[in-house]
């Protein structure tokens, strides 16, 4: 089992290993003795995991209650949180207790919003049951939501107690799903490749290869928890997560979430790697995505993706952007609207993304089977 420290305020630990969820009893013994546990689950984790996972926690002797959801990107919102909220008050939930987010990245990041709202503030644990949330999106504390006008617009930074990934889980997870992480994984290995990863990655990772697996798992968390020290309010480093989410974001909202997160972002630093110029890097990012079949061309009006892009400006009407100059290092940098739709338009000319008739086609098939 591995421990990695993020050393926010307060720290915490992200525990890494099989049969965790057989120990989460053990694990939470320290800070949920003597209160009670409220599990949060989707419709699809609660029957495989659910009953284990309060088993564990009963056997120390620890009062939990399960609040089960349905959850996708289109319940990703502040009603969905709403009617958590109002669960929580059912169930005599108090200020001490802990919430449990047994799930997804979906269901972290609603959880988390979750327990920074509720009574003002209240303990988070997450148990990540997917590869994209144990090297993602369960570590870091940014918990966002849909609203509207577009895609995570509503959020706050919400340090949890711990996380506990449990590996064994991914035996169950949907082909699909396990590749939807690898775009996540390879940003890392864009952003920084002191560990080999891009090249590790060249090897072809695969459930069936737990060790490697776990070891990329590894790295990837440490690596988030090392940007998430330095910069956990996200005013400046922790930017470079970002890489690959302006155009991926918009294409998942244009798309209407045809796209999943993963791939979205795999295809976004590829526009954005071509679209400022760095071709080389663009085609070694290509070679990967290629690898592991994921989406290295969309046939979609680029204005729409250009449109939903162009939302999420900063302060003085500027925009944000990650650009991976090389494998290993990119660069944040501050654009004007103008200067960004110059780089999307360049970027999805390279991957193809206009069509003659501007019709909407050629999407990969994804259908999501859990968050």
């Amino acid at each position: 089992m591995k421990c990695i420290e993020v050393k926010t305020e307060p720290s915490y630990n992200v525990w890494i290993g099989p049969a965790l969820t057989s120990q989460i009893g053990k694990l939470l013994y320290p800070i949920a003795s003597g209160h009670r546990v409220a599990m949060i689950s989707d419709m699809y984790v609660d029957p495989l995991y659910g009953g284990e996972v309060m088993n564990a926690i009963k056997d120390y002797g620890i009062d939990v209650v399960s609040i089960p959801m349905m959850v996708d990107e289109k319940t990703k919102t502040l009603s969905t949180v709403e009617s958590l909220l109002g669960a929580l008050v059912q169930e005599n939930i108090s200020k001490e207790d802990i919430l449990l987010a047994v799930g997804g990245g979906l269901v972290s990041d609603i959880a988390g919003l979750t327990a920074a709202l509720y009574m003002h503030g209240i303990r988070i644990v997450h148990m990540p049951t997917t590869l994209l949330s144990m090297v993602d999106a369960s570590i870091g504390g940014k918990s966002d939501v849909n609203i509207p006008q577009g895609k995570d617009l509503a959020g706050v930074y919400y340090q949890p107690e711990m996380v506990v990934s449990d590996l064994n889980v991914l035996a169950s997870l949907p082909d699909e799903e396990m590749r939807n992480a690898v775009g996540e994984i390879i940003k890392y290995a864009v952003i920084e490749d002191g560990s080999n990863l891009y090249g590790r990655l060249m090897n072809k990772i695969g459930r069936a290869k737990m060790e490697e697996l776990e070891y990329i798992i590894g790295v990837c968390a440490q690596m988030k928890a090392d940007i998430v020290a330095k910069d956990w309010h996200g005013e400046g480093e922790r930017e470079l997560l970002k890489l690959g989410h302006t155009a991926g974001g918009a294409i998942e909202v244009v798309t209407d979430y045809a796209v999943s997160h993963g791939e979205a972002v795999g295809l976004g630093m590829l526009i954005m790697a071509y679209g400022t110029g760095n071709r080389k890097t663009g085609d070694k990012i290509k070679k990967l995505l290629e690898k592991y079949n994921l989406m290295t061309s969309i046939d979609w009006p680029e204005r729409e993706i250009t449109a939903a892009a162009l939302v999420k400006k900063n302060a003085g009407g500027a925009y944000k952007i990650v650009v991976p100059e090389e494998i290993g290092h990119c660069v944040i940098q501050e654009v004007s609207a103008r200067t960004l739709t110059q780089i999307l338009r360049k970027g999805l000319n390279a991957v193809g993304s206009t069509n003659q008739n501007g019709k909407r086609l050629s999407l990969h098939p994804f259908k999501r089977s859990r968050s």
